[in-house]
């Protein structure tokens, strides 16, 4: 009796691919020259050119009645076979199996894994990832997309930082056709727990997927990005990081304020409920500083067709307004400098601002907002921030007490503003100098 199958993922769409599959199934296979140098039985030459002769639209009978044939006869010759134009048809035959009768045929492969093959059906599709040809990696990924998507069992471990290698390349690279075929195999296997937590330990593929959303605005590959940010964003530690790593909140909310397709907005929506719901601390700030709240208030005065977007603008519009409600300017400055995106706001140059806050500042949560500022100027790339966060440090020193310079100090503070003296932006520069004369100076005036 076989295992129930997972909900079949929806077709994939690649104009690209299918082309490549109609042109390898114009092509005769030899497969008698196979059967002759015995790389193939008398009964598995007979299996093939019993289907071949077959028209598409007859084949699910034989599938029904032979399938289990088949899905061993395939994957025993890719185990077997190293010719790309054997491998192509091969995949091709695979390909069109499962597309035949998917709730018939996809068990079949799932039920090929034996103690003598554990890693079946999977090892020898994932040995076609390592050819040099195109159509052998995208045929094979799809092929893994659908079996990994409705397979109740765990992946073998063993295989899985291959496929995700390899994931990694097509997101990373630069032809659109490719990166499609790769992001809906992503989006595929992250309905998986096991493979959501292997795409954030391997980092790579999120970052394929960021670069696609600050660059390509095609509301397709938007919406395909966004779906696998936003089934990421169910593991902890993913809700958690996402914005830190990769400002995906600012990242989001551009995309969403442009989008044209409705489905783009639904799970960017969704995404964000996922942050504020699972992970508050890390993203809310972040949101704050996206002036995410009169955006929702905006979307809501929009006609939906999907209830379920009514719904989540709802929730976030509650959960920001009541955190919104309670801040003072000096939690606002906080979240400012958590998030990491340090603008001139009217708190950093406001005098009075810190000469009420200067002492808190050094204090607040035992000094995290220093030891933020000092990792900014360490990590951040963008000019602005750092001039920003170099500013505030010298706020600090001159507002913040007897102790504020010697923080600064044994948080190597007062070394990485030294070198931001011969930073290439200008007012980095500036601000290095102002808050170098009141790190070394020994008196100052408040």
């Amino acid at each position: 009796m076989t295992a129930a199958v997972a909900p079949i993922p929806p077709p994939f769409f690649s104009p690209y691919l299918d082309d490549q599959c109609n042109k390898i199934n114009s092509k005769p296979v030899p497969w008698e020259g196979y059967q002759r140098a015995k790389l193939l039985s008398a009964d598995e030459l007979s299996l093939l050119k019993s289907l071949n002769k077959l028209p598409p639209a007859q084949r699910p009978t034989i599938f029904a009645t032979q399938g289990p044939q088949y899905a061993k006869l395939y994957i025993d010759l890719l185990r077997k076979l190293q010719r790309v134009d054997t491998v192509q048809a091969v995949l091709v035959s695979i390909n069109d199996m499962l597309a035949s009768d998917p709730t018939t045929t996809i068990p079949l492969f799932h039920a090929l894994a034996t103690s003598e093959n554990p890693e079946d059906p999977y090892a020898p599709i994932i040995k076609c990832l390592s050819m040099e040809e195109e159509f052998a990696v995208l045929g094979s990924l799809r092929i893994l997309a659908l079996l990994i998507a409705t397979d109740p069992k765990p992946f073998p471990q063993s295989l899985v930082s291959v496929l995700l290698a390899s994931l990694q390349g097509l997101l990373n690279g630069s032809r659109v056709p490719l990166w499609e075929v790769a992001a809906q195999v992503l989006g595929a296997v992250l309905g998986s727990k096991q493979f959501r937590k292997a795409v954030w330990e391997e980092e790579n593929c999120i970052s394929g997927l960021i670069k696609s959303l600050k660059t390509n605005p095609n509301p397709q590959a938007q919406y395909w990005a966004i779906t696998c940010l936003w089934q990421l964003s169910f593991e902890q530690v993913a809700a958690e990081g996402l914005d830190k790593k990769y400002d995906v909140v600012a990242v989001l909310t551009n995309v969403a304020k442009a989008a044209v397709k409705e489905k783009v907005t639904r799970v960017v929506i969704a995404t964000f409920r996922n942050l504020i719901a699972i992970a508050p601390a890390q993203n809310l700030p972040s949101m704050f500083m996206a002036k995410l709240l009169p955006f929702i208030i905006s979307l809501q005065s929009r006609k939906w067709s999907d209830e379920e977007i009514v719904e989540d603008l709802d929730y976030l519009k509650q959960e920001l307004k009541t955190r919104l409600d309670g801040l003072s300017t000096f939690d606002e400055y906080v979240s400012e400098i958590e998030s990491g995106h340090l603008v001139w706001s009217p708190a950093h140059e406001t005098e009075d601002f810190w000469k009420e806050n200067g002492i808190k500042i050094g204090q607040e949560s035992n000094g995290k907002v220093i030891k933020r500022l000092i990792e900014l100027l360490k990590t951040s790339k963008d000019p602005l921030v750092v001039a920003v966060a170099t500013h505030d440090i010298g706020q600090f020193v001159k507002w913040g007490g007897d102790k504020a310079k010697q923080t600064v100090t044994d948080l190597d503070g007062k070394t990485r503003v030294m070198e931001l003296m011969s930073h290439e932006n200008a007012d980095v520069r500036y601000q290095a100098l102002m808050t170098v004369q009141r790190l070394m100076s020994q008196h100052w005036t408040k």
